[in-house]
C-alpha cells in the first residue's frame, strides 16, 4: 500500500527545499520506490527546485503538477477547488505505483489564507500523513490550529521539523533568515509528536553583499564590496533594540529610511559593532541626497546603502538570490544535506517508512470516490445496464469504460446507442458490450417459464415478460453472463426489487423463514462517510428485520475496508425513553450484541449522540461508539427516507444509493433523477460488490 507524506510549511518557509531534499535522500537510501510531488509550485515557468535536485542527484522522479496561470483566480473558491481537483486527479493516477508519495506544500510567505487552504485541503483529500515544517514563526501553532483543526487529527501528524533551532533572537517579525522555535506555545495536539530540531549553522550560509547590491540596484558604486560577506539578515522596527545584543557578527540590517529618521536611532545602530551593513529602502531622490550628506558626516565601519525598491521587493530579491546561487552548486547542496541529515534520527525515518495497517478512514468524499475507482479496477467485473438507450446511462458507461475501471454491457438497440454516443462524442468502443434484446430474448423464454411455473407462469406470459429489459437482465445475471446490474432511470424501485427477488433470490440471516432485502445510502459528507439504512425499502421493520439490515450494512462497510460502528437510532438515548418504537430498537440492539459480540453496536441512541462526541459524553458517557458512528440504522422507512433526503438537500452533498442488500447477486437501483456521477459511482459500488471476499 502506498504511503503519502506531506510536508506542510508554516511561517516564512526558508530552507524548505533543503529539508525536502534531505528527507527524500534518506528515504531513497532505504531502497523504496518514492516519487516527489509539489502540486502548487512557486513558479510555473521552470522546474521546481526540489524536483530538480532530487532527480539530478538521486534519480527520484517527480509528478509534473497542473498549474493555473492566472494567479488572481486562485482567490476565488471555484478556481481554488478546480486547481485542487485537477492535482488530486493527477495524484491518484500515481497512487499504488510507488511505495511513498512525498508531497511538498506551498510556501506562505505573506500568511495568505488561500495558501493555507490549498495545502490543507490537499492534505485532507489525500489522507496524507503530515509533517509540519517551521522556520521562524513563533505563533504558528496558535494561529494555524485555531481554524484548521478540522482538516487533520492528531494521529495524522507524524512529526515537526524546526529549522534554525538555536537562534537567540526572539521576535520572528524582526528576523528574515534568522528565527526561533515555537516560542512558549505548544498546541496540545503536538505535545506527543516527534520533533526534529536542526540548529542554525552560520558557516553554511554566507551571502555576498556585492551580489545583493547588484540585485537591488543601490545608488552606490558596488564593485569594491566584492569580498564582503554577511551571515544573516534583520528587519528593523521599534523592537530592534530588544534583539540588538543577540545579533550575529556580519549582519545586514534592512529598514525603511524614513523609519530610521523618525526614531532618530542612527546612534543606536552605529553603536552595534555586529552590523556589517545597513540598507535603507523606499528612498526618494531627496532621501538619497540627504543620505549622501549624512553618510559623509558618519565616520564608522558600518556600510550604508539606499535603494528605491520597497522593503518587500528587497526581501524577495534576497530570497531569490539565495535560491538561485545554490540550486546548481552540488558541493554546497551536499554539504547542507549532510549537515541536516545528522539531526534526523533513524527512528523518525523508520516511522515514515512504516505503513499504517489500521482500517482506512475516509475523511472526504474525494478520497472515498478515488478509493472506489481503485478497488473497482481490481474486480474484473462486467456490469449490465438494462436501460442501455438512456443518454445518462450511455454517458456514464463511456466514462467508466474509458477509464479502464469496469466493463459495461448495454442492453438495447445497437444502432440507437451508437447514434446517441456519436451525437454526443462519447467513446463507446472500449470495454463496452452491446446486447440487442430482440436477438436473444427467445433464448430465455423457457428459462423464465420453468423458473416461475410454480407461481403460475405460463409460456405466453413468459414470452411477454422476457421482453422486459429488467427481467431479461436479471436472467442474464442469473446465468452469470454478467456480474451485476445497475438500473432505475426508467424502472420503478418496486419493479427492480420484485424482479431481483423473484429471479436472483435472497440471502438468509436470522430470518430463515422470511429473508429480507433492504437498502443503504452511502452519504458523502464533507468530513466523513456515513451509511444510512434502511431508507428506501422496508416500511416498518420488526426486531429481526432490523438485525438483518444492520448486519448487511456492516458487511457493506467492511467491503469498503471501513470498520463498522453501528448506531441503532431512536428518539431516545439509553434508558431515557420508552414506547413501542424504542423497545423495538432496544430488543434489536440486544439481539445484535448477542449474535455478533465482536461488532461495535449502541442503541437505542439519538442521532446527535451517535455522531457527536461531546453530546455522546453528556447523554451516554459509557457508550462504546464515543460519538463516532459510521452506520446509522433507522427504526422505520419514514424516519430514514426523510433524514437522508433532508441531509442530502440541506448540505448539498452527494450520496450513493440506494444500494440493495440481501440479494444473492448485486443489483442496485438508481433514482430517476440520478446524475452522471450518481450512475458512475453506483456502477463502481456494484463492481466492488461482485468481488470475492
Amino acid at each position: 500500500m502506498t504511503r503519502t507524506i506531506m510536508l506542510v510549511p508554516i511561517g516564512n518557509s526558508v530552507g524548505l527545499t533543503t529539508i525536502s531534499v534531505s528527507l527524500l535522500k534518506l528515504i531513497y537510501e532505504k531502497k523504496l520506490r518514492v516519487i516527489f510531488f509539489k502540486p502548487f509550485p512557486d513558479t510555473i515557468h521552470s522546474i521546481d527546485d526540489t524536483a530538480y535536485i532530487v532527480n539530478r542527484d538521486f534519480f527520484i522522479p517527480s509528478i509534473k503538477p497542473v498549474v493555473h496561470i492566472n494567479k488572481t483566480c486562485l482567490l476565488k473558491n471555484e478556481h481554488l477547488d478546480r486547481l485542487i481537483q485537477d492535482n488530486l486527479d493527477l495524484y491518484y493516477s500515481y497512487k499504488n505505483k510507488f511505495d511513498i508519495i512525498f508531497i511538498e506544500g506551498k510556501k506562505n510567505l505573506h500568511d495568505q489564507s488561500y495558501i493555507h487552504d490549498l495545502n490543507l485541503k490537499f492534505l485532507y483529500h489525500t489522507g496524507a500523513d503530515l509533517i509540519f515544517y517551521n522556520s521562524g514563526h513563533n505563533n504558528f501553532c496558535k494561529n494555524f490550529f485555531s481554524y484548521k483543526e478540522k482538516y487533520f487529527t492528531k494521529n495524522r501528524i507524524i512529526g515537526i521539523i524546526n529549522n534554525f533551532y538555536n537562534i537567540a533572537i526572539k521576535n520572528y517579525h524582526d528576523v528574515f533568515f534568522s528565527c526561533d522555535l515555537l516560542g512558549n506555545y505548544i498546541h496540545p495536539n503536538l505535545k506527543s509528536i516527534p520533533v526534529i530540531n536542526i540548529p542554525w549553522n552560520k558557516k553554511l550560509i554566507s551571502f555576498s553583499i556585492y551580489k545583493i547590491l547588484q540585485l537591488i540596484n543601490t545608488e552606490n558604486r558596488i564593485k569594491k564590496y566584492a569580498v564582503h560577506k554577511i551571515n544573516g539578515f534583520v528587519l528593523y522596527n521599534q523592537d530592534f533594540f530588544k534583539i540588538i545584543n543577540h545579533l550575529f557578527n556580519s549582519t545586514l540590517l534592512i529598514s525603511f529610511y524614513k523609519f530610521i529618521k523618525h526614531y532618530q536611532s542612527l546612534h543606536v545602530i552605529l553603536s552595534c559593532n555586529k552590523l556589517h551593513s545597513v540598507i535603507f529602502t523606499d528612498c526618494s531622490k531627496d532621501d538619497v541626497f540627504i543620505f549622501n550628506i549624512l553618510k559623509k558626516q558618519l565616520s564608522h565601519t558600518t556600510l550604508f546603502f539606499c535603494t528605491k525598491l520597497t522593503l518587500n521587493q528587497v526581501i524577495l530579491s534576497i530570497n531569490n538570490f539565495h535560491r538561485q546561487i545554490t540550486i546548481n552548486n552540488k558541493v554546497y547542496i551536499s554539504t547542507v544535506i549532510l549537515y541536516v541529515t545528522r539531526y534526523i534520527h533513524k527512528q523518525f525515518i523508520c516511522s515514515l517508512l512504516c505503513n499504517n495497517n489500521q482500517k482506512i478512514i475516509y475523511n472526504s468524499p474525494i478520497s472515498f470516490q478515488k478509493y472506489l475507482i481503485e478497488k473497482a479496477k481490481n474486480s474484473n467485473s462486467n456490469i449490465l445496464l438494462p436501460e442501455g438507450t438512456e443518454e445518462r446511462i450511455i454517458h456514464a458507461a463511456s466514462i467508466v469504460a474509458n477509464l479502464g475501471i469496469v466493463q459495461c454491457t448495454l442492453l438495447g438497440d445497437a444502432q440507437i446507442i451508437q447514434h446517441i454516443a456519436h451525437k454526443n462524442s462519447w467513446d463507446i468502443t472500449k470495454n463496452i458490450n452491446i446486447i440487442d434484446p430482440k436477438k436473444i430474448y427467445k433464448n430465455y423464454i423457457e428459462k423464465l417459464f420453468f423458473l416461475r411455473a410454480h407461481k403460475g407462469m405460463t409460456w405466453k406470459l413468459s414470452e411477454q415478460y422476457v421482453q422486459d429489459h429488467m427481467v431479461l437482465g436479471a436472467l442474464l445475471l442469473r446465468e452469470n453472463i454478467v456480474d451485476g446490474i445497475v438500473c432505475g432511470i426508467q424502472f420503478t424501485t418496486a419493479h427492480v426489487l420484485r424482479t431481483a427477488i423473484q429471479l436472483i433470490g435472497m440471502k438468509n440471516h436470522i430470518n430463515h423463514d422470511h429473508p429480507i432485502v433492504s437498502s443503504s445510502f452511502i452519504m458523502l459528507l464533507k468530513h466523513s462517510i456515513l451509511f444510512y439504512s434502511d431508507c428506501a425499502v422496508n416500511i416498518n421493520p420488526d426486531v429481526k428485520q432490523l438485525v438483518s439490515i444492520a448486519v448487511d450494512t456492516a458487511n457493506l462497510a467492511i467491503l469498503f475496508d471501513i470498520k463498522p460502528k453501528i448506531a441503532m437510532l431512536s428518539y431516545s438515548t439509553g434508558t431515557s425513553g420508552s414506547g413501542d418504537t424504542v423497545n423495538k430498537v432496544r430488543d434489536a440492539t440486544n439481539l445484535l450484541k448477542m449474535l455478533y459480540p465482536d461488532l461495535i453496536i449502541e442503541g437505542p441512541i439519538q442521532y446527535d449522540a451517535a455522531i457527536n462526541t461531546t453530546i455522546s459524553n453528556i447523554k451516554l458517557p459509557e457508550s462504546c461508539l464515543l460519538g463516532q458512528a459510521n452506520i446509522l440504522i433507522f427504526p422505520d422507512l419514514n424516519s430514514g427516507n426523510i433524514t437522508y433526503k433532508a441531509v442530502q438537500q440541506s448540505l448539498n452533498i452527494s450520496s450513493i444509493g440506494p444500494i440493495l442488500q440481501g440479494l444473492l447477486k448485486p443489483v442496485n437501483d438508481l433514482s430517476r433523477g440520478a446524475t452522471i456521477n450518481d450512475i458512475v459511482y453506483t456502477i463502481l459500488v456494484t463492481a466492488i460488490q461482485t468481488c470475492k471476499k
